[in-house]
């Protein structure tokens, strides 16, 4: 639940280049007494109810279902909102970094079954209410959610959406398009030079051509290094144009699967008219198959902590060249799913390093050694494992050293010293001032809370119960020691520590384009005559697509 205090600071989500809003007005939530509505163990339309949970605390009713055919699962959270939120989520877990969980999210947007024109949801901007729209990509799991305070215009979401990723007709061309391709520099000139093109490709050419960017995808490979977070799901560039549309299709033969699909629903209009839907388009002949393929396993704990280093781009803008280092120092704590410890590390985190009364701000940002924390700093509950990462830009490489004297010492001042009672009280009134802030785009709060718990066969009641939550918390903050006996836990005793420095290289930037260009070069020796005239056909048809104009009569008005 406490996601929507931590937003992730990894390079791992990918938003697709289209976004749908139309203003909200501020909605009233009237507090309605507590309507069953759906039983547990009776069956609605082929999904049966495994169990329901009041909310107190958002004056919301969940409902858990489980598809009788398919062993889908859909959680509807009832509650008196008009601005309705609807989801389907899958457990995407690539085993290489070509991007494939990226590019899918991509191409399944091109047009459907039902909806065969390109891009449909770029077509529905003049032609829908929606307060949001859009698709993401993250390290294990791809989320296709939107809003709508309109019913109509919602099911007319819900029907492009579950047909886009039900039944995507993942063409060719959507996938030389989206993901990547060979193309001539002249597309009226076979004989001109061959370049890499794709929308994806060049998302990922830009995202790795950020610092930031670069440092926190590393340093996500370095600490997870047992599974999928070894990979970069949005793909890299120097790898992209290894996946091939076979693979493409594949994927979404597997991950796609309504078995390892995951349903969202949240406000006040029907969840019975949306799980019929569901059901008769696209459950009620399916059959249940074996996802443990998609599962993550928990990351293998290190015996002693361990060091990488990584270079990066020189920075003509920023600071002076030898201040262009970064450092982070990060601990695999918790599994996501343990939702108490998730919310006691992260009171914990904001109270080593958020503000001027924390021991991290007053130890390494009020000596002025570095610019201040970089991105990584903080307390990060969207993967399997979380993690706690303390970091810095824009300083000395020589100050390394130092940096990880300061680390140690804090860490040790916070054990021996804990936590003053007014800062502790201070977090944890923060944290429930944000759960009385109910935005009109609560329910998309509660979605990309939710989901990343849900995603790993956590107890999504259990994410819900926030108060009882905090309840246990402060029944333990009795124990004066309490703290500081989690520092010493997840700190001190704590052998899964990575700490990462980079620097920059002048040479960088020259060296990537060196890859890149012996990687074209490879790949234009290996084509044969056939090969060359099906890419100088297929740039001519491309364009003819891009250029054309669709029949929008299929999509709804």
């Amino acid at each position: 639940m406490f996601n929507r205090f931590c937003a992730s600071r990894q390079m791992v989500t990918h938003l697709k280049r289209w976004k749908a809003t139309a203003p909200i007005p501020q909605v009233i939530f009237n507090k309605t007494e507590r309507q069953i509505k759906f039983t547990p163990g009776n069956e609605y339309y082929g999904f049966v109810c495994t169990g329901s949970d009041y909310v107190p605390d958002f004056n919301m009713t969940a409902y858990l279902f489980r598809h009788e055919k398919t062993g889908s699962e859909y959680l509807h959270l009832d509650r008196a909102d008009s601005n309705n939120v609807f989801s389907i989520n899958f457990r995407t877990t690539p085993f290489d970094s070509t991007g494939l969980p990226h590019i899918l999210e991509h191409t399944v947007l091109c047009g459907s079954e039902k909806f065969p024109v390109r891009d449909p949801f770029f077509k529905m901007l003049t032609r829908s209410l929606a307060t949001f729209m859009n698709a993401m990509t993250g390290p294990d799991y791809t989320i296709y959610p939107f809003s709508s305070m309109n019913e109509t215009d919602f099911r007319h979401l819900q029907k492009i959406y579950l047909d886009a990723v039900f039944r995507p007709n993942l063409k060719y061309l959507d996938f030389k398009q989206e993901g990547w391709r060979l193309e001539h520099s002249n597309l009226k000139d076979p004989k001109s030079d061959f370049a890499l093109k794709g929308v994806v490709y060049n998302e990922m050419k830009g995202a790795f051509s950020e610092n930031a960017s670069v440092f926190g995808q590393n340093f996500l490979n370095e600490i997870l290094p047992g599974h999928t977070y070894k990979y970069v799901s949005g793909g890299d560039p120097l790898h992209i144009p290894q996946l091939t549309h076979e693979d493409l299709v594949n994927f979404h033969r597997r991950y796609y699967h309504p078995s390892n699909a995951r349903f969202f629903s949240y406000g006040n209009f029907s969840a019975e008219k949306s799980m019929a839907y569901i059901n008769d388009h696209y459950l009620a002949n399916g059959e249940s198959i074996n996802v443990s393929y998609s599962k993550v396993p928990p990351q293998e704990r290190w015996t002693s902590p361990r060091e990488a280093h990584i270079s990066c781009r020189h920075d003509s803008l920023g600071v002076a060249f030898e201040k262009q280092n970064q450092i982070a120092i990060g601990y695999l704590m918790s599994d996501i799913t343990d939702t108490y410890e998730t919310l006691k590390l992260y009171v914990l985190s904001e109270l080593l390093v958020r503000g001027p009364n924390s021991y991290f701000y007053r130890n390494l940002i009020e000596p002025n050694i570095s610019g201040g924390f970089n991105s990584l700093t903080g307390f990060d509950s969207q993967l399997k494992d979380t993690m706690f990462v303390v970091g810095l830009q824009d300083m000395d490489s020589a100050d390394f050293q130092k940096v990880k004297d300061i680390f140690e010492h804090t860490i040790d001042q916070a054990i021996q010293q804990g936590f003053e009672k007014k800062h502790v009280e201070s977090v944890l009134h923060n944290i429930e001032l944000m759960l009385r802030h109910q935005s009109p785009k609560f329910g998309l709060g509660l979605l990309f809370n939710v989901a990343p718990y849900w995603n790993h066969g956590g107890d999504v009641f259990a994410t819900l119960q926030v108060g009882a939550l905090m309840k246990k918390l402060r029944e333990n903050l009795k124990d004066p020691q309490y703290l500081q006996k989690s520092v010493e836990h997840y700190f001190r005793d704590n052998n899964h520590r990575l700490t990462m420095t980079m620097s920059p290289d002048r040479d960088f930037e020259t060296k990537f384009i060196e890859k890149e260009s012996e990687m074209l070069k490879e790949k234009v020796q290996a084509l044969g005559a056939e090969d060359k005239a099906r890419i100088y056909a297929d740039g001519l048809e491309l364009e003819k697509c891009q250029k054309g104009k669709d029949d929008i009569t299929s999509c709804p008005a």
